[in-house]
């Protein structure tokens, strides 16, 4: 009899405990799924970001909220039914006691964070930085604003700064070249790293080759700035959605293949005093025949119109290029006539002789004239390609100390028109502060719901980030930095349908 008691007694205590669970997870029922968990810093490198999971794609939408502090907003995203199982969020604070929300179809899931002092690499990451300037409009999108991503590249990490000094995202580890959108999320493209990212610091594409500087994306494929063994920063690679590699072009061969020897044969002894890589079967020697790196091109910006399959590339020790893609040959060049390099050997910024593209007599039909002769770029970074053609850049001026000639950097476009032979360029547009320059690294883009402010960066020394209307000169924004970055973007932490965003590079077909 008792032991037919403890068996009854045994059955009701599991029946009770299971109409419990049943009660506090009355979502299992539920064709959305059982309620999600909050999981803050899911990689270990976004301290400010957290992911909220489920077992199975939601069925209904998914609002995730960061409440604001300190007079910032809350940052609020939905995401649509249907849309996954893995749901970012981001926008906490620093030395803060945060709040994170999620709106699981009608259920409220609250988790409290609190985050320290945030430090990487032996330098500490302010909770607020100085905003000198901020004459910016009211926000049109206020729970999902638009933040300046500024990439450090001595301390690896990219941090996104609000319109009022406030850091509401870090991803440490990382030597991001640009923030895009891609497939609705905003992916990071490298510059050291070798692969793509996400805000939550997830790998989205390996890349097969060393990378730096620059990446674009151009139907399904990218476009990226990789090196030779013996030249250093001087390839450009092609690969598809999967990292696997289609092309693989050196510029050493565009100049090579532009030379017109039986005419000029006196440019093969120029030719190898300028361009080095094994591509071109000259790799340089020093006096005690020991074989160095040169870094005789250092591309740093690529911009492609795909209407015409030119690539614009900047060669920072030569001027630009205009590259016909498909068949791999010269259209044109720019290089100031007064273009000066560091004479040395076997270290970044260095070319081991005195001479230039003008001084090869075969590229004189190639070369643009006009404005560009003598108030043409030095050094330059961040091509930028407008809708009507005009070429933009951020003109670094110099690179031989700081601010040199007094006159600062600058932002500069040209209208280049013309056929081969007579290319000519008319300077119409510049923008410059002579109390600004950046001896190396820099950034150009174009924000606004006409992109019609400039966003400049100003890297080395430490940054300085300012937001400009274009044909006014007022500045809306100023951000001074105590470290150098080597680019800013202007983006949200999410993707909205239908909201314009700034652009980084090209305006007359953008991908």
């Amino acid at each position: 009899m008792k032991k037919l008691l403890s068996i009854i007694l045994l059955i009701t205590s599991l029946f009770a405990l299971s109409c419990n669970h049943n009660k506090s997870n009355s979502s299992s029922t539920s064709p959305i799924g059982k309620v999600g968990e909050i999981v803050v810093d899911p990689n270990g490198v976004t301290p400010l970001s957290a992911v909220y999971t489920t077992e199975s794609v939601n069925a209904a939408p998914i609002t995730v909220t960061v409440k604001g502090l300190y007079g910032e907003p809350d940052i609020i995203h939905t995401y649509p039914a249907g849309y996954g199982s893995e749901f970012e969020i981001h926008g906490m604070f620093s030395e803060s006691q945060n709040t994170i929300e999620v709106n699981d179809g009608g259920r409220i899931i609250t988790k409290n964070v609190s985050i320290g002092t945030l430090s990487y690499n032996g330098i500490t990451i302010q909770k607020q930085y100085d905003v000198i300037v901020n004459n910016l409009p009211e926000e049109k999108y206020p729970n999902n604003p638009e933040l300046y991503f500024t990439m450090d590249m001595d301390y690896i990490f990219n941090i996104a700064i609000s319109k009022n000094g406030y850091v509401r995202y870090i991803q440490t580890g990382e030597k991001g070249v640009k923030l895009v959108i891609e497939n609705e999320k905003m992916i990071f493209y490298p510059s050291y790293t070798r692969k793509n990212v996400d805000l939550l610091g997830t790998v989205t594409l390996d890349y097969p080759t060393g990378t730096h500087h620059d990446a674009i994306k151009v139907d399904n494929n990218y476009f990226y700035t990789s090196y030779s063994t013996w030249g250093y920063e001087d390839k450009l690679v092609e690969i598809n959605s999967t990292g696997s590699k289609v092309r693989e072009l050196n510029f050493g061969k565009v100049i090579q293949n532009a030379l017109d020897l039986e005419k000029y044969p006196e440019d093969e002894s120029v030719f190898k005093q300028i361009v080095f890589s094994e591509d071109v079967n000259n790799i340089y020697k020093d006096s005690s025949g020991q074989q160095k790196i040169v870094d005789w091109a250092h591309f740093n910006s690529l911009v492609y119109d795909s209407n015409e399959d030119i690539m614009y590339v900047s060669l920072r020790q030569r001027g630009i290029l205009a590259i016909y893609y498909t068949d791999w040959k010269l259209k044109w060049w720019i290089a100031d006539n007064n273009l000066i390099n560091n004479i040395g050997s076997g270290g970044d910024g260095l070319v081991p002789y005195d001479k230039h593209l003008k001084d090869l007599k075969s590229l004189e039909p190639y070369r643009v004239k006009g404005d560009v002769l003598t108030d043409g770029p030095k050094h330059q970074h961040a091509l930028f390609l407008h809708k009507n053609g005009n070429l933009g850049m951020f003109d670094n001026a110099d690179y031989r100390g700081n601010n040199p000639t007094g006159l600062g950097s600058r932002y500069v476009e040209y209208k280049i028109i013309g056929t081969h032979g007579n290319y000519q360029a008319q300077k119409v547009y510049e923008y410059r502060d002579p109390s600004l320059y950046s001896q190396i690294m820099s950034d150009v883009d174009f924000t606004g719901e006409n992109y019609q402010n400039l966003l400049l960066c100003y890297a080395v020394p430490p940054a300085r980030i300012l937001e400009v209307e274009k044909d006014t000169k007022n500045v809306l924004f100023r951000l001074d930095l105590p470290f150098q970055t080597y680019r800013v973007d202007k983006m949200p932490l999410y993707y909205d349908e239908g909201r314009v965003y700034s652009e980084d590079c090209n305006l007359k077909n953008p991908n």
